[in-house]
């Protein structure tokens, strides 16, 4: 049978506070939540008096608890930490992988322009503010009449940024404008070998082979560009041709 003392110790329990006239055999032991297997439950445990059973789901208050739900606590998993942010460069990795996966499974033309125009855009743009400007201010003198000045510039873009493919590409264009279809040649190859996914490079680069006749060299431009960008119908009609005057019909 409970004693007196115990069934108003076990209300004061469930209650959160326990009167100060009640001393605990030790005083700075607090109570704990205990369990005995699913079969027999939980206790609360309070020194110098024992463990009381608690009802399933019961909210039981103690000295530190504050009122949280122990239970609970005890119970829930502890929460994953965030994963660390990605490094801008892996982003626009991981980016202009979709972007090329895209190019290459467009269905139709219409759809390879809107990712192409995509592609081309990022890669005009440098991390460099300098070099943005540089180029910005070559595009400028180029479409003014003056090409010597655009050339002068874009030889500094591509002294302070040797990896900006972007540098290599413009000043093709540049140089092939004023003739100089082997200095364009080599840019372009330039940009081709730092980034083997230009197809526009590499289209630009069959162009002036196949102008200073090297079909061959021309051929093979030709069918990298298609390789990354199959939906340009221009460039198929051309490489047919071509391959019947490299490779000859096929039998």
């Amino acid at each position: 049978m409970r004693t007196p003392l115990l069934l108003p110790l076990t209300i004061m329990v469930f209650l959160g506070a326990l009167p100060a006239g009640i001393a605990l055999a030790q005083a700075s032991e607090t109570p704990s939540i205990e369990s005995s297997g699913e079969e027999e439950g939980d206790f609360l445990f309070i020194p110098g008096i024992g463990r009381i059973p608690l009802p399933p789901g019961t909210r039981a208050l103690g000295p530190g608890q504050g009122g949280r739900d122990v239970d609970s606590e005890r119970r829930a998993p502890a929460a994953a930490a965030p994963p660390p942010p990605k490094d801008p460069a892996q982003q626009r990795a991981e980016e202009m992988a979709r972007l090329y996966l895209r190019l290459e499974q467009a269905e139709d033309e219409r759809e390879a322009k809107g990712v192409s125009a995509a592609i081309l855009s990022r890669w005009a743009h440098s991390e460099s503010d300098t070099i943005n400007l540089l180029a910005a201010r070559a595009l400028a003198a180029d479409a003014a009449g003056a090409p010597p000045l655009a050339l002068k510039l874009l030889d500094y873009v591509v002294a302070l940024s040797p990896q900006w493919t972007e540098g290599y590409v413009q000043r093709a264009k540049v140089r092939a404008e004023q003739g100089d279809d082997s200095g364009a040649i080599a840019d372009l190859e330039t940009a081709a070998t730092l980034e083997p996914k230009r197809f526009d490079a590499l289209a630009a680069l069959g162009a002036l082979k196949e102008k200073t006749g090297d079909k061959k060299g021309s051929l093979a431009a030709y069918r990298k560009s298609l390789a990354i960008s199959p939906r340009q119908e221009s460039l198929q009609k051309i490489e047919e041709r071509l391959h019947i005057e490299v490779e000859g019909r096929d039998i």
